[in-house]
């Protein structure tokens, strides 16, 4: 048996298209004649391309792709047709492919827009595929809003993404610069020197005697250091598979200074503004909260949602008394939000609240890069330094003291 697509003239004379299954084209026609219908034209369906369900569509593509979904359903295009203009117009080949198994599954009617797009999560995550659901409720025009408010949310989340891997980008550059330059000193420089200098006699200052030995057991342990390099990451996964202690050390992640405020922050501002978009689609907030934390990345925060969740499912909570029960959001974020709550603005006080935090985050990210990158240049150069110095030491003495 194989599938048929075929567009066929119904008994009250309108025109759609139908999925049947059949032998072959005769027999998937004789079927349609038998409910009825006057087939105008028969085709074997498409095959639906192989794809993986985990396939990630990059972040500035799916805010692309929100972004022309919104136009093109403001201008009153249907959904499948839509989907048709991009899944071969798209630029990005990932997309593509995506587009064309969720254009087969709405043309062939099998599923809803929001049903195609949870096939893929990677992609589409639950917030996500809920928000496009309640548009779909509400007619074209609704849902184009949804697609334009998805957008924002992208480009807000991504914007804080990429001030975070920013603020990371050049420590760990400095970093990753300094342990090379001390690897080269100690294990092939300084060694070298070190024979040089021992080989013109003489006794070596305390300094450089110290660099010596330091330079001795890097060598003599190069090996199990690079061991322990490579074991260390590996045995760090695998601890965090195990759910307590992937729960303890996201605790503990919170607690570090600068980095868990920052965090703390980011999340604040995250949950605030994907509560204010999926509310406004009409989603009851315990709903909401559940959807938030599926997505949370940190376990402790996750764990704090679904206390906020049960609070208000089975507790009667209100959204303000859960956000304040939780311990998890500051002070001034919770008098807002219940504020918000009372006069009937929850919406407008969750995205002030989530403008609030994501102004803190970047004042404590630009704080900490004041403060991290000269501190970290300044130790990278001391310990350079340090080696010189003790060379330069070494050298007096054997050449200038010692003769």
């Amino acid at each position: 048996m194989r599938d048929f697509i075929a567009t066929a003239v119904t008994p009250e004379g309108g025109r759609r298209r139908r999925r049947v299954a059949g032998r072959d084209e005769a027999d998937a026609c004789a079927r349609l004649r038998e409910g009825g219908f006057f087939v105008e034209r028969i085709a074997p369906a498409a095959r639906a391309p192989r794809i993986r369900a985990r396939t990630r569509i990059a972040t500035v593509h799916r805010i692309e792709f929100f972004r022309q979904m919104e136009t093109l359903l403001s201008s009153g295009v249907l959904i499948a047709d839509a989907l048709n203009r991009l899944k071969d117009r798209f630029p990005d080949a990932r997309t593509r492919r995506v587009l064309r198994v969720v254009h087969a599954q709405v043309a062939e009617s099998r599923t809803s827009l929001s049903q195609a797009l949870s096939l893929f999560p990677g992609s589409f995550p639950p917030g996500v595929v809920t928000a496009i659901e309640a548009g779909e409720e509400g007619g074209a025009a609704r849902l184009a809003v949804r697609f334009a408010e998805l957008a924002e949310r992208a480009a807000y989340d991504d914007g804080n993404r990429r001030q975070v891997l920013n603020a990371c980008a050049y420590p760990l550059f400095v970093l990753a610069m300094a342990a090379g330059l001390y690897a080269l000193l100690l294990g092939v420089v300084f060694p070298r020197l070190a024979a040089l200098l021992g080989s013109l006699g003489g006794g070596l200052p305390p300094l450089a005697r110290r660099m010596i030995a330091a330079s001795g057991w890097f060598r003599g342990h190069l090996a199990g250091l690079a061991l322990a390099g490579a074991a260390i990451p590996i045995a760090a996964a695998g601890l965090r598979r195990i759910p307590r202690v992937r729960l303890l050390t996201d605790r503990w992640f919170l607690r570090l200074p600068w980095v868990g405020p920052i965090y703390r922050d980011i999340s604040t501002a995250l949950v605030c503004r994907a509560f204010s978009s999926l509310y406004r689609a009409g989603k009851p907030a315990p709903e909401i909260v559940g959807l938030c934390a599926r997505s949370a990345g940190n376990r402790a925060i996750r764990a704090a949602l679904e206390e906020m969740r049960a609070a208000m499912t089975s507790g009667g909570a209100t959204v303000g008394n859960a956000f304040a029960q939780s311990g998890l959001f500051p002070p001034i974020a919770c008098m807002a939000i219940d504020v918000g709550e009372q006069s009937g603005r929850l919406p407008e006080s969750m995205d002030r609240v989530a403008d609030h935090f994501n102004a803190a985050a970047r004042r404590r990210i630009a704080a900490a890069i004041a403060v991290l990158n000269p501190l970290l240049t300044v130790l990278m150069v001391a310990g350079a330094g340090t080696v010189m110095i003790s060379f330069f030491q070494a050298l007096y003495q054997v050449v200038y003291v010692t003769r």
